[in-house]
């Protein structure tokens, strides 16, 4: 039996929200200076169950599913691409880690860390307007799973 979540039973649980400043991306042997932000979803493939009526008399549970997008400068995706082979697509398998580290050693805090293993590059559409000062191309990753610890 499943038992009711409840985030009250914690006990002073206090959460720690972070700032860009803190955080840093390692990818591909080497910290990513070029990041300019990223996103990340997990998800579960959940669906009403029918039977006689037409109410729900169960739900099933199916595959989990992870997404993920890194925002780049344009010279970090270059980098990208040489060390690729020249095609973002030609790179094997590769693992994505996000970490938020206090920089302030007085905050209450520990270092958190997202992992995306098993990478692959999706698509790439790069773009730029008039007056730009700069190019900033999202790339949607294939994630084979996202770890949180």
């Amino acid at each position: 039996m499943l038992r009711p979540f409840s985030l009250w039973g914690l006990g002073g649980f206090k959460n720690m929200a972070y700032s860009w400043n803190e955080y840093r991306l390692y990818m591909g042997g080497r910290f990513v200076t070029g990041v300019r932000g990223f996103k990340s979803k997990r998800g579960r493939a959940v669906e009403d169950i029918y039977a006689e009526g037409d109410e729900p008399v169960d739900v099933g549970f199916g595959n989990k599913s992870y997404e993920g997008e890194i925002k780049l400068l344009q010279s970090e995706l270059n980098a990208i691409e040489l060390a690729g082979g020249g095609d973002l697509f030609n790179i094997p398998a590769f693992t994505i880690v996000h970490s938020f580290v206090p920089k302030n050693k007085g905050r209450i805090g520990k270092p958190t860390v997202i992992t995306f293993k098993d990478c692959y590059f999706k698509d790439v559409e790069e773009a730029m307007e008039q007056g730009a000062t700069f190019m900033e191309i999202t790339l949607p990753v294939r994630v084979g799973k996202i770890i949180k610890a």
